[in-house]
Order: structure tokens, then C-alpha cells, then sequence
């Protein structure tokens, strides 16, 4: 299987929010050398005072400024930051991009080089985890990486969350994006559009959409009136056999041109939605 990736939107937020992490410690490390630097120099001051009124032999003023240093001596230590721990979204992030390299791993041991697993495409209507593209069709990839019992009824989507030796430790935990879609309607909203488009352009007719579990501990539970093709754990997932199911064989589709549309179409969007720079 050949691979093509159009973005990496949960590597890049994930590395913007690690960068963002990074840099806070940096300012806070900055501002703590800075405080140690003025309490050194503060320290050798008073010492340099004292010394002079004794010299002088201004025992008040002295005495005064021994209270200042031992004030100061015995007050609380500066307290060294420390880099904060990664956030829940970070944490997400991380785990999406890692089930979405394990899916690719897994396909690439089952599909040849005919297919192309194009990673990353968008349009307005939202991104495609994964879009395999191969002679007989074309299937748009949601990954869910998620532990435990997954459910759906429709398009709404949940979990009873698994510890580390199968009990369940909390139920109907919903499984949805920023937006409050499901899985599901995430991936049916770019692979609709997308489906116009090749329409229009293509022999394509239809954009096989499925929801794919890639977590070793993800379990298939009660799924009502799905509104995708499949939903499978990553080990039972056979893309060329849903094609094969619901569209029949034998189409034998110009997998290049399909990739090359693919991506002017991406790039197209991207260039539309790319802010741009100031003049």
C-alpha cells in the first residue's frame, strides 16, 4: 500500500500545544533565574552595608541591617518551575496520531500497492482521518482511538470505559469531537462532500465511509442504526472486502488520476481557508 499524506492537523496540534508548554516553562525558568540573581545581589548588598556600618561604627543602623540579613536568610527558598504535564487535548492528540499510525501499519500488511492511503484530506465539511483509494473504490476512514465498549445508536455515539484488566470503570461516556459530532457524523460530513465532487469528475458514485478502533482494548457493543458502511475493530477490518460487499468488483478505477483529483481538491481548500499574511 502506498501512502500520501495531505496534513497532519493531530501532529501539529499536538506539537503546537507541546511547544506552548515548553515555552511557558521557558519564560517561568527565565523569571526564576532572574529572582535568584536579585536576591544574590540583594544578599551581597545588605552584607557590603553592614560591614560599612559597622566600620563607622553605627551600631543601630548595623544591628538593623544583621535583622535585614537574617530576614532574608531564613525566608522561603524560590521555588524552581517545573514543566507542566500535557493536557487532556494534548494527551488526545498524542493518541489520535498514534491510532492513525497503527491503522496505516495494519492496512499496509493487507492491501498491495494498487491502494493508496491518502492521510489528512480536507474540505469545508471537515477532514478524513484516512481515505484509501483503490481499483475497485474509494473508503473514508474515521479512527477512533478509544478504550473500552464502544455503542452507537445513529450518529450518536458512546463508551463504557475498561481499566487495565477489563472492568469497567465508567459508563456512557460520549465519544464526540469539539463540535459535539460522533464519529460517524464526523467522517459522513467530509466524505458527502467529497462524494459530490467526484461525482462530477469521476466514475466514483460513492465514498464508502467506515469507523475503524484501533485501541487494543476497543470492544464493539450495541450499534443501532449505524450511518456508516462498517464499524470493526482495527485487527477484524477489511477494506477491500466492504468494497467488494457493497459496490461488487471489477471497476477497476485509475487509482493515480482518483489521488492526483483528490489532492488539487485539498489543496484547493486549503489555499481558500490558509489565513492570509499581512502586507
Amino acid at each position: 500500500m502506498r501512502t500520501l499524506v495531505l496534513s497532519d492537523h493531530t501532529h501539529d496540534q499536538a506539537t503546537a500545544a507541546a511547544s506552548k508548554r515548553q515555552a511557558d516553562y521557558a519564560r517561568a525558568l527565565g523569571t526564576y533565574e532572574s529572582a535568584l540573581a536579585h536576591r544574590a545581589g540583594r544578599s551581597q548588598a545588605l552584607i557590603a552595608t553592614s560591614r560599612q556600618y559597622f566600620k563607622e561604627g553605627r551600631y543601630f543602623a548595623w544591628l538593623a541591617s544583621i535583622v535585614a540579613r537574617m530576614v532574608m536568610r531564613f525566608s522561603a527558598p524560590l521555588k524552581a518551575p517545573v514543566i507542566a504535564a500535557a493536557g487532556r487535548d494534548e494527551v488526545v492528540w498524542n493518541a489520535g496520531g498514534d491510532g492513525e499510525q497503527r491503522a496505516l501499519d495494519a492496512l499496509a500488511r493487507q492491501l498491495g500497492d494498487e491502494w493508496v492511503a491518502i492521510s489528512g484530506y480536507r474540505n469545508p465539511a471537515g477532514e478524513i482521518d484516512l481515505l484509501l483509494v483503490g481499483p475497485d473504490g474509494v473508503v473514508a476512514i474515521e479512527v477512533k482511538y478509544v478504550n473500552g465498549k464502544v455503542h452507537c445508536e445513529g450518529d450518536r455515539w458512546w463508551r463504557d470505559k475498561s481499566d487495565k484488566y477489563g472492568n469497567v470503570v465508567e459508563r456512557n461516556l460520549p465519544i464526540t469531537d469539539k463540535k459535539g459530532r460522533g464519529p460517524s457524523a464526523q467522517v459522513n460530513a467530509a466524505a458527502s462532500r467529497l462524494q459530490g465532487f467526484l461525482a462530477e469528475r469521476t466514475p466514483v458514485r460513492s465514498v464508502l465511509r467506515a469507523v475503524v478502533l484501533s485501541h487494543d482494548q476497543s470492544e464493539l457493543g450495541v450499534l443501532q442504526s449505524p450511518t456508516v458502511h462498517a464499524i470493526a475493530r482495527l485487527r477484524d477490518f477489511d477494506p477491500g472486502s466492504l468494497v467488494h460487499r457493497i459496490l461488487g468488483a471489477g471497476h477497476q478505477l485509475l487509482v493515480d488520476d482518483l489521488v492526483r483529483i483528490i489532492t488539487q481538491d485539498h489543496r484547493y481548500h486549503e489555499r481558500r481557508t490558509k489565513p492570509k499574511e499581512p502586507r
